[in-house]
C-alpha cells in the first residue's frame, strides 16, 4: 500500500500539467524556464490552453477552433487565442518556443519555454482553425 500511494504522489506534479485529454491533439508543449509547463491542444470543436502563470497557479483558456489565429511559415509559426480580457499568442520556431499574453488594457506577460523541452507543430492547428466555424458566424 505504501509503494502505491508513493508511486501515485510522485505522479501527482506530471498529472497536475494538464496534458491533452482524450479526443484531443496536441499543438505544443513545454517546460517553461520560470517553472511549470505549457500545453496547446485541439480538437474539432475548440483549442485549449494550459500554463502555469506562477508555479503552482495553473490557468486554462478555451477557444472554439475556429476562433484560433495564426501564422505559419517554413521556420515559425504562431497560433493566437482570443480569451477574457487577454490574447494568448503562443510561437514556436525550432527549439526555441513560448506564450505572451497581450491584456486588452496594455500591458503583457511573457512565458519561455525551456531549450530542448519544445513538442510539437502549431502547423496542423493552424489549417484546421482556417476551415472550423467561428463564434463569430452568424
Amino acid at each position: 500500500m505504501r509503494t502505491f500511494l508513493l508511486c501515485v504522489l510522485t505522479l501527482a506534479p506530471a498529472l497536475g500539467h494538464a496534458d491533452c485529454l482524450p479526443g484531443e491533439t496536441p499543438a505544443l508543449s513545454c517546460a517553461l524556464s520560470g517553472g511549470g509547463h505549457l500545453s496547446l491542444c485541439w480538437s474539432p470543436q475548440q483549442a485549449r490552453l494550459t500554463y502555469d502563470k506562477k508555479p503552482g497557479l495553473p490557468a486554462e483558456i478555451s477557444v472554439p477552433l475556429g476562433d484560433v489565429t495564426g501564422l505559419t511559415a517554413t521556420d515559425w509559426a504562431s497560433s493566437t487565442l482570443r480569451g477574457p480580457g487577454s490574447s494568448y499568442e503562443v510561437y514556436l520556431s525550432g527549439q526555441a518556443g513560448g506564450m505572451n499574453q497581450i491584456q486588452d488594457g496594455g500591458g503583457t506577460s511573457s512565458f519561455t519555454c525551456e531549450f530542448g523541452t519544445v513538442n510539437g507543430s502549431l502547423a496542423a492547428l493552424n489549417d484546421a482553425a482556417i476551415y472550423a466555424p467561428s463564434s463569430k458566424e452568424n
